[in-house]
């Protein structure tokens, strides 16, 4: 149904744009048309209709020759009908041809424009699939965006890809359902860091998680998820992650009312896209020079010009939160953070280093 709307709505735009682009030329072949049909009709005197003038003149620009002249013609009513043939498929061949140049204009620039998008959705690594363009997805879209993260977006319904097209152009678009895995594999989900899947409905996002846990076992999942009863159905279906929409907007507005000043400080870090200030979590790698080290030792604050609010250190459930400047570092140890996407940058680059004498890995 989706797809239908979608193609129809191409249908709709092809048409709106090519009336616009043949308003001159169809109004010099409907002038053409006038002109012969007064013209015979002057010619006449009398002696023809207007719908005989009409009908000759007709058949003079549609060069059908079906053997019919009007009766009486002299020498110069057919001087005229030679004038009007010659000039009047001039004007129609100048109508069709723009018609066609218009039609393989478009086609043209859509496949060049699609073929453009899969060859650098191709180069992609460790990107982000959202599927949906819907609020919640261009929600996450952006926030992707403003985090530095590349992202493909999936969307069946091309008028909100067209409209995305026009909002940014640091997204990676693709139209098409993404219940299907064909689609899935041109967003590049066998190479993706993680999928959200954040269709409207809990079907559809069902079937995404299937063939993208399917398709990728690494990729970490996201999924919009209605009805609390079907969250164990996702993660059984191999999502990470399942977002209930309606719980967290209960809990958020519970927490403006208990704790404004926590939500108000959590908001404005959110929509500050400037200086994309965000929580972030890094984890520490087995090359890092840090592996054995403490948070006071590797000068942590002093390097990246952050504080770690929390660690999660491999094997634990929970997380230490507030930790101490003597907190050990370990490789897969994962530390929590508020910063910009500089700070971030710099922190991770701390974390994956090779320690010094080590050659670089291949």
């Amino acid at each position: 149904m989706n797809t239908a709307h979608s193609h129809s709505y191409q249908e709709r735009e092809l048409t709106k744009a090519l009336l616009g682009r043949l308003v001159l030329p169809a109004t010099v072949v409907v002038s053409m048309f006038l002109f012969g049909t007064v013209g015979f009709f002057i010619l006449g005197n009398g002696r023809w209709t207007l719908f005989d003038c009409a009908y000759m003149t007709s058949m003079t620009l549609t060069t059908v020759g079906y053997g019919e002249v009007l009766e009486g013609m002299g020498r110069g009513d057919r001087l005229f009908a030679m004038v009007l043939m010659w000039s009047g498929m001039g004007v129609i061949l100048y109508a069709i041809s723009m018609m066609i140049g218009f039609v393989v204009e478009q086609n043209l620039s859509r496949i060049l424009r699609e073929r453009k998008m899969h060859k650098r959705i191709a180069a992609l690594k460790q990107h982000y699939i959202v599927c949906g363009a819907g609020k919640t997805g261009f929600t996450a879209a952006r926030e992707m965006e403003a985090s530095g993260r590349p992202c493909v977006v999936i969307e069946v319904k091309a008028e909100r890809v067209e409209w995305l097209r026009k909002q940014t152009e640091a997204l990676y678009l693709i139209q098409g359902d993404a219940t299907e895995e064909e689609v899935l594999k041109s967003a590049g989900i066998e190479r993706a860091a993680g999928l959200l899947a954040v269709l409207g409905e809990d079907s559809h996002n069902l079937l995404i998680t299937v063939q993208a846990r399917f398709a990728s076992p690494d990729v970490k999942i996201a999924t919009r998820c209605n009805e609390n009863s079907l969250a164990d159905k996702f993660f059984r279906a191999g999502a990470n992650y399942v977002v209930n929409p309606s719980f967290i907007g209960g809990m958020r507005m519970v927490s403006e009312m208990i704790r404004p000043d926590v939500v108000s400080f959590l908001d404005r870090m959110l929509r500050d896209r400037d200086k994309s200030v965000r929580v972030e979590e890094v984890q520490i790698c087995e090359g890092s020079p840090w592996v054995g080290h403490t948070l006071s030792g590797v000068k942590f604050a002093e390097k990246t010009g952050l504080i770690a609010i929390s660690v999660k250190h491999p094997g634990d459930e929970d997380f230490t939160y507030n930790p101490s400047p003597h907190e050990p570092l370990q490789a897969g140890t994962v530390l929590i953070v508020i910063g910009n996407a500089d700070q971030v940058a710099r922190l991770k680059g701390y974390c994956s280093m090779e320690p010094a004498g080590t050659p670089p890995s291949k």
